[in-house]
């Protein structure tokens, strides 16, 4: 099982220069093979082999720009790696009810790592310190130890110019897949704007809106900002404000969704969640604050979470299709249909009433328990490395 840890890195001043110029380097060099990859698209329709973009790294680019010998060679390879990986994504979108955009050029801000995919003779970690190949030692805060054998590590800028390198390494999940069924039991999640999941014991996450609760602050310093010339230093210094404050909001999404995801993880033995398209949701809402409420609310994070610490704690999670599951009645199996704004189930049939959440929750798990039982062993195999 591939798992990954991330750290904290403290550059000094030589070593920060040294990784931002690795990294603009790398950016060139991704965007030139970028280049070379379109041009020769639009000309025959074809696209060059993996190996023809790092021989035109090693055999063009080295020789223009001298500097580049400065650059780890398997950084290099990476970015080829990323070239090609971009291009054969669109290959696999041709054909489709919509022509794809060819991938483009990224600028300073939306490149902003670069990766070792070799450890080995390239990135050493250990307690107070991190070496990494053309870099040097930096000091480093490991505040967990890394579980196994590191494949790659990827250094990574923040917008507000925090250094983190996050290392893949490869663990055995039987070590650490203990399950304990005691006390536990099978649960379905329903995930909800109102509330961003409803069990069908009965337990409730609220929505905390973590966003909205930021937005008042936001749109002053944007307002702020819109005074001043792009190119002012006032303006960047509202900018560095706006990164400061989007990063805050960013940490603590990431740390009520850890706390949360954990909690459900330790407290039942299997759960049933809804196999959503949350893109696809996204855009079918008509309004700007239904898309945007959407998508703040992470659930994408939420559920990812919850499956691979499911897969480390040896929990079994069902993944369940959702449609007709909030309007099907949970006591009778009748189809009560109801529109978005009806929060209350109330079945004609049986006479069940309850919050429909609650309702969809119960025929989740009715539903996954059904999957379960017709292929034993049914634990989710999408782990996020």
């Amino acid at each position: 099982m591939f798992r990954s840890a991330k750290y904290r890195l403290y550059p000094s001043k030589g070593q920060a220069r040294t990784m931002d110029q690795i990294l603009e380097r790398c950016r060139l060099v991704y965007n030139e093979e970028v280049e070379m990859c379109r041009k020769a698209y639009e000309a025959d329709g074809r696209f060059p082999s993996r190996e023809s973009i790092q021989d035109y790294c090693d055999y063009v680019l080295k020789l223009d720009d001298p500097g580049l010998d400065e650059v780890c060679p398997c950084c290099l390879e990476d970015v080829s790696r990323r070239v090609s990986r971009a291009f054969g994504k669109f290959r696999s979108m041709l054909g489709g009810g919509t022509e794809p955009k060819l991938p483009s050029s990224k600028g300073p801000d939306r490149y902003t790592s670069f990766t070792y995919p070799r450890c080995k003779g390239s990135v050493s970690i250990r307690e107070g310190g991190a070496w990494f190949q053309g870099i040097g030692t930096v000091k480093c805060i490991m505040h967990r130890p890394i579980e196994g054998a590191p494949v790659s590590c990827t250094l990574s800028r923040s917008p507000v110019g925090k250094w983190y390198a996050t290392v893949s390494f490869i663990t055995n999940i039987a070590s650490e897949s203990s399950p304990s069924t005691d006390g536990k039991g099978p649960v379905g999640i329903d995930l909800g704007l109102y509330n961003l999941a409803v069990f069908s014991d009965g337990t409730v996450f609220d929505n905390k809106k973590l966003y909205e609760s930021m937005m008042g602050e936001m749109k002053g310093i944007q307002k702020k900002m819109e005074r001043f010339s792009p190119d002012s230093p006032d303006h960047e210094r509202y900018r560095r404000r706006l990164d400061h404050l989007f990063e805050h909001y960013n940490n603590r999404m990431s740390d009520e969704m850890h706390k949360r995801s954990k909690d459900v993880v330790e407290a039942y033995s299997m759960i049933a969640l809804e196999d959503l398209r949350v893109e696809k949701m996204i855009r079918g809402y008509r309004t700007r604050e239904g898309r945007r409420s959407q998508s703040t609310a992470a659930w994408r994070t939420f559920v990812e979470m919850i499956e691979y610490k499911a897969a480390r704690a040896g929990v079994d999670v069902v993944f369940v299709n959702p449609r007709g599951t909030s309007q099907m009645c949970s006591g009778c199996g009748l189809y009560v249909p109801k529109g978005v704004g009806v929060r209350m189930h109330e079945c004609p049939q049986c006479g069940l009433r309850m919050d429909r959440d609650l309702n969809a929750a119960k025929n989740i798990l009715r539903i996954g328990l059904g999957m379960q039982a017709s292929v034993p062993g049914n634990r989710n195999s999408r782990i996020p490395i």
